[in-house]
Parts: C-alpha cells; sequence; structure tokens
C-alpha cells in the first residue's frame, strides 16, 4: 500500500483531530455521509469559486476519511514537490492528452479495489458557465458512479448530496448538475456561472 497524507499511520488520526477542531472554530461542518455501496467513484465539488475551497475540502476529506486522488498537471511535478504532491495523492497528467487521459484514469479504476478521484467540473475558480466534460467521460468509461459534493458558504457546510449514475447524455446530467448546485452558494458567489 502507498501512503499518503490520509493514509499515514499516526498522522492521518492528529490530521484528523487538527480538522475538526478548526472545522468547529471556523464554524463549518460536514454534511451527509460517504456511501458504503460503492468503493470507486467520481466525487465532483462545486461551487469552486476560491482557492480556500480546497483548505475546506482538505478539512473535510480528512474528517470523512476519505482516501481520494486528483490531477494535477504533470508539469508541477518536479523535485520536491512532486513527492509532496504524490504524498497528497495527486496524479500527474498531461493536459494535451484529453482522449488517452480518460483511458489512462479508467484503467487505474479498474486496477485498484478502492479509487476516488476529485474533480472541480467548472475547471476553474473564475465564472464559467461550460463545465469541463471530462468527469463524466471518465465515470461513463470506468462505470462508476459520480459522487456530488458541495460548498454552501451561506449555510456553512460540506455537503454529501449523494451518487448520480452517468447516463448516455451528458448534456441532460450536467444540466441537472447545474440547477442543483446553483442552490448553493460558493464563498465567492461572483465567480460562480450557471
Amino acid at each position: 500500500m502507498r501512503y499518503t497524507l490520509f493514509t499515514t499511520p499516526i498522522l492521518s488520526p492528529i490530521l484528523r483531530g487538527i480538522s475538526r477542531i478548526i472545522l468547529t472554530i471556523i464554524r463549518w461542518r460536514v454534511v451527509g455521509v460517504l456511501p458504503t455501496d460503492h468503493r470507486k467513484y467520481v466525487l465532483i465539488v462545486a461551487p469552486h469559486t476560491s482557492n480556500w475551497d480546497f483548505v475546506l475540502f482538505v478539512l473535510a476529506v480528512s474528517v470523512l476519511r476519505l482516501k481520494p486522488s486528483v490531477l494535477i498537471k504533470s508539469t508541477l511535478f518536479v523535485g520536491p514537490l512532486g513527492w509532496f504532491l504524490r504524498y497528497c495523492g495527486a496524479i500527474p497528467v498531461n493536459r494535451s492528452q484529453a482522449n488517452s487521459l480518460v483511458n489512462y484514469i479508467a484503467a487505474i479504476y479498474q486496477e485498484r479495489e478502492d479509487f476516488v478521484l476529485i474533480v472541480t467540473p467548472e475547471g476553474t475558480r473564475s465564472a464559467n458557465a461550460n463545465w469541463k466534460r471530462g468527469f463524466h467521460h471518465v465515470a461513463r468509461a470506468a462505470h462508476v458512479p459520480i459522487l456530488i459534493v458541495y460548498v454552501d458558504s451561506v449555510k456553512k457546510t460540506i455537503g454529501i448530496e449523494g451518487v448520480m449514475e452517468p447516463s448516455d447524455d451528458v448534456d441532460s446530467d450536467l444540466l441537472k448538475l447545474k440547477r442543483f448546485f446553483d442552490t448553493k452558494s460558493g464563498l465567492k458567489p461572483k465567480n460562480y456561472a450557471s
């Protein structure tokens, strides 16, 4: 087993305790539970409107005992930063190879007993009504559901809404997802576009 920030003995329980304390101090809470009937899924989170979303999500992931992976451009994997990114669960990707990337990620799902990939469908912290479709393509190619997670600054919650089985109609699925996320407020609401 390859250890990450979220699976290292001794360190992970300490991080979990610190995460609970920080969430209590800043008066945020995690609501909902992870699905127990799925060990593999694509986790999408929105609205993604600020760099602080990442901090909140690390705290939530730790509290939930989730062992996630994220895709990060391969050019950042240099020296100690590369080691640290891998330790945090990052997978280096070459963004110019979009078609082979879906197959590459789908193969990881097939190889592993447990695998959770976190994706922000907006693809940016700026207002973007044209969501990236890669998460949907990966879920379909890997035959895994999509777990819907939201950030709501009004209620100060990071919430787990539930799973969605991706259909053949990506446009319809995106419309349903956007309608749901339109009811949530990111940390910087002006940076969200439905």
